[in-house]
């Protein structure tokens, strides 16, 4: 059976990359659909064009995706009592480490005028422009949808005055050699992606892990009442069940002013917990919504 995967494109971007970790790349088992828009990604998965759906929610460096995070919210909070909340649901995630690379057709650095890359990038290569190994105060900085349109671009300069600040992956789809390899800040920096679908893709090859296997069930709620401690009382009851929390995070949640929507992510197997199951039936109590994204196992693998 052949997967039909849509994520956040072009082809050769760090979350192409995302989806071959998931799926792997074999062409007898998986049809790729590179999608414009984050929300063109929602949108196929929901129309069921394809099985699963990959894009970004959050970089170790530059924090949240918020257009991720605004969709989630805009997809499963249902103001509207005649639209039902889509079917789909997290199922898994990825980690990429992102290592940016300095590329150029030109063997004269010299006569480099413009260099493309994502508007996220340039925060994360300070340190690589402060350095001597170029002039960049007459080169132009130019803003590209991807890192991997940013190779594009380059690769169709017929005047080789161009680079791009891009990944292993563009390079090889592009032939575009590597001046500089690694020139991000952190060499830890790292991107996670959500992989959603109606049902858990297929498994990753087995991989020797010394960690243990753990779940990550995911949550999304607006409160009832904002009298003062409101969410603290509601935190507070995963602590009283023992529930670990692994992250929180609130978005405006565009059903009146100054009303936020909470994004909790909470260390355990919904379907098997009896202490979480407790915890957000507690939880509903104080809720004026709340809906369950997901629950998926972590991804040791390429976690760092």
């Amino acid at each position: 059976m052949v997967v039909k995967v849509a994520f956040l494109g072009p082809e050769g971007t760090y979350t192409h990359q995302a989806v071959l970790q998931q799926f792997g790349n074999n062409p007898n088992e998986i049809e790729i659909y590179p999608k414009k828009l984050i929300g063109d990604c929602f949108n196929a998965i929901d129309a069921e064009e394809v099985d699963y759906a990959v894009v970004p929610v959050e970089n170790s460096t530059n924090g949240q995706v918020v257009f991720t995070y605004d969709l989630l919210r805009d997809w499963y909070l249902v103001p509207n009592q005649n639209t039902s909340a889509p079917k789909f649901k997290i199922v898994a995630e990825q980690f990429v480490a992102i290592h940016h690379n300095f590329m150029t057709k030109t063997k004269d650095l010299k006569q480099i005028k413009t260099i493309y890359s994502h508007p996220q990038v340039w925060t994360q290569v300070t340190e690589f422009f402060k350095s001597n190994k170029l002039d960049f105060s007459s080169i132009a900085k130019i803003d590209a949808t991807s890192t991997s349109k940013a190779a594009e671009l380059v690769y169709e300069d017929k005047t080789n005055t161009t680079a791009c600040i891009a990944s292993n992956m563009s390079s090889e789809l592009y032939r575009l050699p590597i001046v500089y390899p690694n020139i991000e800040d952190n060499s830890k920096n790292t991107t996670r992606f959500l992989v959603l679908g109606y049902k858990n893709p297929p498994p990753l090859p087995e991989q020797p892990s010394t960690k243990p296997n753990q779940f990550i069930t995911s949550i999304i709620f607006t409160l009832n009442h904002d009298d003062p401690g409101a969410l603290c009382d509601v935190l507070v009851k995963f602590k009283d069940n023992k529930i670990n929390l692994s992250s929180i995070n609130s978005r405006p949640s565009h059903l009146k002013q100054w009303h936020y929507v909470f994004f909790l992510e909470i260390t355990g197997d919904l379907n098997t917990n009896t202490n979480l199951k407790q915890s957000l039936e507690e939880l509903s109590k104080s809720c004026q919504t709340l809906v369950v994204l997901g629950t998926f196992e972590r991804s040791w693998r390429y976690f760092s």
